[in-house]
């Protein structure tokens, strides 16, 4: 009975001590074993990688600055699934970010930070960083003038008369960039041998001396010019009926008189000696007493010919000589040629 029963409770033991064995196993082995079917599981999902172009923004003081050398837009890589990333790549929701907020003017680099990526996915900007360049900021109103290629014209024909609008333009940017400019172009393009009146929009440009375009922002991209193309004998009509009305009105005994007079040019920096210079119209008719236009044989245009390196054709005004009533025209459009 006792040998039983002492057999008996080892069995017990013995089955318990297993049982708790194979428990044991059993639970240190479970988390791995989710976590092989999670990682399976993940593993079967197709991944995707792809670069996106997204736009910049830039923030800063616009009050005070403009901003420099900054890209309009970064590459952004993405990975993670192809169904997230397909997705931003159709809807591109991603916004790059530089903030240069509370720096002054100066260089500075800054990093690119990006909003609107799903916390399921990946992105890396590229570049990371950017490197931008604070300016003070600057305005000014600057003439508009009608610029052309005046071998464009006919032979036998020349231009009369242009009208733009606007007349002034405002150009906004870095102080240095905007002392720079010396006019805004209204550039027309004009087809060969031209002989009809043209009415065209066109673009805007900011020139310095030299005719080099400046980025300035323009407060107008584009200008509507209107040129009156009339053939030189025309002209000649015109000014042969001019002289005539001209002795007339003298005859007469007419305290108001007019007259035609040649145009030339009178450098205000540099020397005319070294361009070719000519006026379109190359001539006006002023009015006034007979006493003040009997001294006045022609009309003295100032042009500034520093740092003119190539030919440039331009509108420049007329001043109006003293004790003169009137000028018949009150701009001319002027080609300026260094000799060689």
């Amino acid at each position: 009975m006792n040998k039983w029963t002492s057999s008996k409770i080892v069995n017990v033991a013995f089955s318990f001590l297993l049982a708790l064995l194979i428990t044991a196993y059993v639970l240190s082995t479970k988390p791995s074993y989710s976590g092989s079917n999670n990682n399976q599981y993940t593993s079967l999902l197709p991944e995707k990688k792809a670069t996106i172009t997204s736009p910049l923004t830039v923030q800063f003081n616009s009050s005070d600055y403009v901003i420099v050398g900054a890209p309009s837009s970064v590459g952004v890589t993405l990975q993670g699934s192809s169904a997230l990333v397909t997705a931003a790549q159709s809807h591109n929701e991603i916004q790059a970010v530089a903030d240069l907020r509370g720096l002054g003017v100066g260089q500075h680099t800054v990093n690119v930070a990006l909003t609107g990526v799903s916390s399921s996915l990946t992105a890396t900007a590229s570049p990371q960083t950017v490197t931008v360049t604070l300016a003070e900021k600057d305005s000014a109103k600057k003439d508009v003038q009608v610029q052309y290629d005046d071998s464009k014209i006919a032979s036998g024909y020349q231009v009369t008369n242009t009208t733009v609008d606007p007349k002034t333009v405002t150009i906004t940017g870095p102080k240095e960039n905007v002392d720079a400019v010396d006019h805004v172009g209204a550039d027309v393009a004009l087809n060969k041998s031209t002989k009809s009146n043209v009415t065209q929009s066109t673009k805007l440009t900011a020139y310095d001396k030299n005719g080099d375009a400046v980025q300035v922002t323009l407060s107008q991209q584009t200008a509507q010019v209107s040129m009156t193309i009339s053939s030189s004998g025309s002209s000649s009509s015109s000014s042969s009926s001019a002289s005539s009305s001209s002795s007339q009105s003298s005859t007469s005994g007419s305290s108001s008189t007019t007259k035609k007079v040649s145009l030339v040019g009178q450098a205000s920096a540099g020397s005319t000696d070294n361009f070719n210079i000519s006026f379109s119209p190359s001539s006006v008719t002023i009015a006034g007493s007979s006493d003040t236009l009997s001294s006045i044989d022609s009309l003295p245009v100032s042009l500034d010919l520093s740092n003119i390196t190539s030919k440039v054709t331009k509108t420049v005004s007329l001043t109006k000589p003293s004790g003169v009533d009137s000028l018949s025209d009150q701009s001319v459009q002027v080609t300026i040629s260094p000799k060689s």
